[in-house]
């Protein structure tokens, strides 16, 4: 691993630092906000299909919520603007060894002094949710927790052996193109499939030994979004871990108090609360 740039004056949320390491696959790029603050708690924020890394940055709420709790948020760029998540039925294990780069990247930023190495953080948003719930199964002791939006964990992966660390997850009920009770992934169902909603936080809920979930209801602050949002919490889990589902209803493949996209095509967003702070928040109390 050689770690191309870093560093630099410290950036503000909206402006990005370009940082990039060497990798197998190549040069693989990304952008901090801010640089030159750490080492601190980081989160790496993996953008959806068809994405960008200032895309999301730009779009999801992630570069605020994190600068509001004191981490350092990066954004990389998934090769073709994808992530090679091992989907069943979908690229038919082609592609960049993105298991590999994640975990070059988390090695390479605490090299650099950008971030704590015991406080490095995975999230991701559609595709990049997919690929973080990879990560979980097959690379979780890189992470202290990991967070997920719209986004089930890929069917056929394993072994699936996570390490004991909070998994946030936000879902929306009526999701089109990754559908709550698993499937085929898409408009048409034809880029591979994941596991339902509840299937995918009961698996991970075993595997971090809790006990059953409970619900309570957040303030319907927005009623005229069509939706509404039970937060699900399992109990008694392993010392470090936990399972939090954000269950969107009547939500659609949008992220929760930021994107608005068009309902006839992703449907319904909800503005009732913000994914990224809720899950910078679960992270920023965990160690």
């Amino acid at each position: 691993m050689v770690a191309l740039a870093a560093g630099g004056a410290a950036a503000t949320v909206g402006e990005g630092t370009p940082y990039a390491i060497d990798t197998a696959d190549g040069v693989r790029t990304a952008l901090l906000y801010p640089a030159g603050a750490g080492p601190r708690p980081t989160v790496i924020v993996l953008h959806g299909g068809m994405g960008t890394g200032a895309r999301i940055a730009a779009s999801s709420g992630f570069a605020e919520a994190a600068a509001a709790a004191g981490f350092t948020a990066v954004f990389p760029d998934g090769l073709d603007r994808r992530w090679n998540d091992g989907r069943v039925g979908w690229r038919n294990g082609e592609g960049p060894d993105d298991v590999a780069f994640l975990s070059t990247l988390a090695d390479a930023l605490v090299a650099d002094g950008i971030a704590l190495p015991d406080r490095i953080y995975l999230a991701g948003i559609s595709n990049g949710g997919m690929m973080s719930f990879t990560m979980a199964c097959l690379a979780s002791e890189r992470f202290a927790g990991i967070g997920t939006v719209i986004a089930n964990l890929p069917a056929g992966i394993g072994p699936c052996a996570p390490a004991a660390v909070p998994l946030v997850m936000v879902n929306g009920t009526d999701d089109p193109l990754v559908p709550y009770g698993g499937g085929g992934v898409g408009i048409f169902g034809r880029r591979g499939e994941v596991l339902g909603v509840e299937q995918t936080a009961g698996l991970f809920a075993v595997a971090f030994g809790c006990g059953g979930p409970t619900a309570a209801e957040l303030a319907d602050r927005d009623p005229g979004d069509g939706t509404t949002v039970t937060r699900i919490d399992w109990q008694g889990c392993l010392p470090g871990a936990g399972v939090t589902l954000y269950r969107v209803n009547g939500g659609g493949h949008t992220v929760p108090g930021w994107s608005v996209r068009a309902r006839r095509l992703f449907g319904a967003s909800n503005r009732d609360f913000s994914a990224a702070q809720a899950i910078l928040a679960i992270f920023a109390t965990s160690r």
